[in-house]
């Protein structure tokens, strides 16, 4: 009863966790992008007991590889897959999401095979900084629309509940790596699967105009630039705890505490960068 008692209090937490940073990040498509790769799942991984560290070099890649995948499916869509012109919008939504998840997965399955061969984050964040920073300069486009999302709009409905379903079709096969493979490398890699980007993507792409995905990508690049100091900080707290028998309710409240952290930082850092890159 423990255990389960546990499972339902992780994943309500990442649930509420996951509907309040979407629809906050909904009403600016620049936070947008930096959210697709927010790291509520990693997180959760965190507290699975596997070792933090491993799960850590595992995710820095991953989510590497996340980035640029959400940006080719921005700018790519129409042809990956090809689809016929009249077909019917939930089988292109469903059709895209499937190929896209089969792309990730054979991507992220080679990283994380190999991540203890690769950078350390140290490099990594290096790179991604280079890799950001060239994006930015060279592709940021002047003016992205915003809009003022309501919490109905954004989840009363059957998108928002198939978003909120794909969150936790996540959040169920990461319980399932760490409860069967209890293997850092696999947790970190399960901790990483974009499902809910993936779908909104899909779902943008069969619904909204490709300046709404296109709107996403000026900032997608910058999102491991979080999520690697992200999980690099909380690997060492949790460890830290674990050392000191701080306790399952201590290493909870430490998740939590990151989660906000990282979000106010989303929230107070990109929009004046964004100012200050459209006045440039």
């Amino acid at each position: 009863m423990g255990e389960i008692a546990v499972f339902l209090i992780k994943l309500l937490l990442a649930v509420l966790a996951f509907v309040l940073v979407v629809w906050l990040g909904a009403r600016d498509k620049r936070i947008g992008g930096v959210l697709l790769t927010f790291p509520l799942l990693n997180g959760i991984a965190m507290l699975t007991g596997v070792d933090p560290f491993g799960i850590a070099r595992s995710i820095f890649l991953v989510v590497m590889w996340n980035c640029l995948l959400f940006l080719v499916a921005m700018h790519r869509f129409e042809w990956l897959p090809p689809l016929p012109g009249e077909i019917n919008r939930e089988v292109k939504i469903i059709s895209r999401s499937v190929v896209w998840v089969v792309i990730w997965m054979s991507g992220a399955s080679l990283l994380a095979w190999f991540s203890d061969d690769l950078p350390s984050a140290g490099w990594l964040l290096a790179i991604q900084f280079v890799l950001a920073g060239y994006f930015v300069t060279t592709r940021w486009r002047r003016g992205a629309p915003s809009s003022s999302s309501a919490f109905a709009g954004l989840w009363l409905n059957r998108t928002g509940c198939l978003r909120i379903f794909c969150f936790v079709a996540a959040f169920l096969i990461l319980s399932a790596v760490a409860y069967v493979a209890h293997s850092a490398r696999w947790v970190g890699w399960a901790s990483a699967l974009p499902l809910p980007g993936i779908f909104a993507l899909a779902t943008l792409s069969a619904t909204q105009q490709k300046e709404d995905m296109i709107s996403l990508a000026d900032t997608v690049l910058l999102g491991p630039l979080l999520v690697i100091p992200f999980n690099w900080l909380l690997a060492w707290t949790i460890a830290r705890l674990r050392i000191e028998h701080a306790g399952f309710l201590a290493e909870i409240a430490t998740v939590v505490a990151f989660w906000a952290v990282a979000a106010a930082l989303v929230f107070a850092l990109v929009p004046p960068f964004a100012r200050w890159r459209d006045r440039r």
